[in-house]
């Protein structure tokens, strides 16, 4: 893990693509895309169907880690507006433990802005400290927390390219990396980061039970 200041208070940024905020006892996390099987399923792309109960399964364990009162979604929960319908009981019993046993702040996102999920509290995005916590940045000079791109850096080791999801933290944006575990993601060289990210940028790569960081000029491009 790896603590953090950002706009006068501590972060810890965690290995599993969680961002702790212990201040405030909150756990914060993006991009679970819960049901993205099923949803390929229906159009003849067949993916394992284990995605969401091992997401969930992750969260859970990571909740019960922690000290938290408050979860803070930041969208792109569920992969589309119909998959909470699809989830077997198994995964849907993790869900509910959650949901009830914790306050849970639900931000909608681009692929489940129609959704209603039980036991939550729903923002198109939520505030809290003049802190912004959003699925998608804004191009303003505020202090945002987000998700949505799946941040994924490539650097080489020993001769060979590897690529890893990460966090991407400059002064007043943090980009969290996706949780899901059925999730692809968007090289941090990409210029779209440049739209709304400060040039000076830190990059936390995650890897399983460590968290490293490199600054921009440690990364290759994917290609």
């Amino acid at each position: 893990m790896k603590k953090i200041l950002f706009k006068k208070n501590h972060f810890i940024l965690m290995p599993s693509g969680i961002l702790y905020w212990p201040d405030e006892f909150s756990l914060i996390i993006a991009d679970l895309h819960l049901e993205k099987s099923s949803y390929f399923a229906k159009y003849g792309s067949l993916l394992p169907p284990y995605d969401s109960f091992e997401t969930l399964t992750k969260l859970k364990e990571n909740l019960l880690k922690l000290k938290v009162d408050k979860i803070i979604l930041l969208g792109d929960i569920f992969h589309d507006n119909g998959a909470y319908e699809r989830l077997e009981r198994k995964s849907k019993l993790i869900l509910d433990f959650i949901t009830n046993n914790f306050y849970t702040i639900f931000v909608f996102g681009n692929h489940d802005k129609n959704i209603n999920i039980p036991n939550t509290k729903k923002y198109s995005y939520y505030k809290i400290k003049d802190i912004i916590f959003s699925h998608q940045p804004s191009k303003l000079g505020l202090y945002e927390i987000f998700g949505h791109y799946h941040p994924k850096a490539y650097l080489k080791f020993r001769n060979k390219k590897i690529s890893k999801n990460c966090f991407i933290v400059t002064k007043k944006k943090i980009c969290l990396p996706a949780f899901g575990v059925y999730t692809g993601g968007i090289d941090v060289q990409n210029k779209v980061f440049d739209e709304f990210l400060e040039s000076k940028r830190d990059y936390y790569l995650i890897d399983e039970k460590n968290i490293f960081k490199f600054g921009s000029n440690q990364l290759q491009s994917k290609f």
